[in-house]
This record gives C-alpha cells, sequence and structure tokens, in this order.
C-alpha cells in the first residue's frame, strides 16, 4: 500500500487542472448538446416532411439525439457541479484516466456504428425494408462518424490539456522538487 503526500502547491496544480479538464467537458458538452438539438429539430421536421429513405434518415437522427441531447445535459451538470476541493489528488488523477479510457472505448463503439450503418445498407439490398434500412443505415453513418470525430478530438484535447496543466507538474512532484514522497507500508 502506498499514501500520497502532497503540498499546497501541488493541490493547487490539481485542482487547476481538474478545474480545467472541467471547463473543455462543459465545452464538449455544449457542442454534443447543440448537435443533438441541432438533429432532433432537423429531424423531427425532415420525418414529417418526406418519404422513403430520407423520412427514415431523418426519424433516427431524431431518436438517436435524444440520448445525445441527456448524455450532454448530465455531463454538462456534473462538470459544472464538480469541486476540486472535495476530491483528492489522486481522485483527479483517476477521473482524468477513468475518461481517457472511456473516449477510447466509445470511439470504438463509434466505428461499431458506422459498421452497423454499412452492414445496414448492404442488408438492404434483400430486405423488403429497404428503404427503412437505408435510411438507418445512413443515420448512423452520418451519427457514427461525428461521434467518432467528437470522442478521438475530445481525448486528444484533454491529452494536450494535461501535457501543459500536469504532466510538467507530476514530473517535478515525483522528483521531490514541490514535497511530494511516496511512502510504502508492508
Amino acid at each position: 500500500m502506498h499514501t500520497l503526500v502532497a503540498s499546497n502547491n501541488s493541490d493547487s496544480i490539481f485542482h487547476s487542472f481538474h478545474m480545467s479538464r472541467m471547463n473543455i467537458n462543459k465545452t464538449a458538452m455544449l457542442v454534443l448538446g447543440s448537435w443533438a438539438t441541432a438533429n432532433i429539430i432537423i429531424g423531427g421536421y425532415g420525418n414529417l416532411k418526406s418519404s422513403g429513405r430520407t423520412k427514415y434518415f431523418y426519424q433516427f437522427n431524431a431518436m438517436w439525439n435524444v440520448v445525445n441531447l441527456g448524455i450532454a445535459s448530465l455531463g454538462f451538470l456534473n462538470a459544472s457541479k464538480s469541486n476540486p476541493s472535495q476530491l483528492s489528488n489522486l481522485q483527479i488523477l483517476n477521473d482524468y484516466t477513468s475518461l481517457q479510457n472511456f473516449l477510447m472505448l466509445n470511439a470504438g463503439l463509434d466505428l461499431a456504428y458506422i459498421m452497423t450503418g454499412f452492414y445496414l445498407r448492404e442488408r438492404a439490398k434483400s430486405s423488403p425494408k429497404g428503404e427503412r434500412l437505408i435510411g438507418y443505415g445512413n443515420s448512423l453513418l452520418l451519427q457514427g462518424g461525428f461521434l467518432l470525430i467528437f470522442d478521438v478530438a475530445l481525448y486528444f484535447i484533454h491529452l494536450n490539456n494535461a501535457k501543459m496543466r500536469l504532466y510538467p507538474h507530476l514530473d517535478k512532484l515525483f522528483n521531490n522538487e514541490i514535497g511530494i514522497g511516496l511512502n510504502f507500508e508492508f
């Protein structure tokens, strides 16, 4: 078992990093929420005013983005309410690492959405529900593509933030330049 001993200076570094990370998350959730809102409005209108595969494309975009809007709303609220003084430095590091892992998992799911879109388009060739499958497949290609770009971009934005605001200080912390040490107990 080990404990992390830190000075007030290291606490302020971690708190500052955490707050910058939460600001990034709030902005990201506003982007996702805006995308979702636009897709719900345009998708709802398109669903009412079109037919065939186009109708199904709009329909699926609207349905898909109800979930995205919920995720964006909860994510924004969590980022807004986050208080670094209630977290230990280790919790801040763990939260950051967990988020990065989650974003990479999401990127894998985004690729699965895209592949499912291609599958639905191919399946449509031999199905009596071909128009629906093409519309839904096209929607999955669009939504999966957007989410893949979103998740990968957010991963690298957070990584860059850590490279600027955290990693240089961690090196100093672990070299005992500003009062951190490891204590191993057996």
